[in-house]
């Protein structure tokens, strides 16, 4: 399941697909009833057994729990509830294979749509510069996201500017000798590489 390609109509897309627009692109209309339905549609299913403080409400799917408390007397989520649920989603799709980002030269391009223009747009990923596109079908949106690419890489020969390469996630580190042997022997008590350690410290101070 794709859950961040967004699409040009409503009208083809399933009742899944309708929420997850719809908690992305009017956040501030969505309610508990939206939340409960785009959790059934997920796998997700209420808990009505035992007791819980207050007005917390259970979600399960195998051994995962999503807790949430129900809006009261109010129906929308506050904002922070609607962030969790969108982290969720993210969550669950970390590890599924997409085909979400076009690719031109090189370079990756992410397909989004917004209702309220009704336009599909994106931007490429991996660089500092910004490059957005647009387009009114998936064609057209690909076709803009190639002739940007050009127009970037041919501003930068005009200027005698390197163009940025996407982060390919490989770079080179120099730290002290015994912070590095610190680090080895953590991965050893961890059974990991030592990449997989630096990896795990670098998620934690970004966090």
């Amino acid at each position: 399941m794709i859950y961040y390609i967004i699409y040009l109509s409503e009208d083809n897309v399933s009742k899944l697909e309708k929420l997850i627009i719809k908690l992305y692109s009017h956040p501030r209309t969505f309610d508990f009833k939206d939340a409960k339905t785009l959790l059934h549609e997920l796998d997700y299913q209420l808990d009505n057994k035992g007791k819980t403080s207050g007005s917390r409400i259970i979600f399960k799917k195998g051994s995962d729990r999503i807790i949430l408390h129900k809006p009261h007397p109010r129906k929308e989520l506050l904002p922070y509830q609607i962030k969790q649920i969108q982290d969720k989603i993210k969550e669950m799709n970390k590890d599924e294979k997409t085909n979400q980002y076009m690719k031109y030269k090189g370079y990756e391009g992410s397909i989004e749509y917004t209702l309220e223009d009704k336009i599909l747009f994106g931007k490429v990923q991996g660089i500092k510069s910004l490059i957005s596109y647009e387009g009114n079908t998936i064609d057209e949106l690909e076709k803009d996201f190639q002739g940007a690419i050009d127009d970037y890489l041919m501003s930068c020969k005009e200027d005698g500017v390197i163009p940025e390469k996407p982060f390919k996630g490989n770079f080179n580190v120099r730290i002290d000798p015994s912070l590095h042997e610190k680090l080895a022997n953590y991965a050893a008590t961890k059974h990991q590489s030592l990449n997989a350690s630096v990896e795990e410290a670098i998620k934690r101070f970004l966090a």
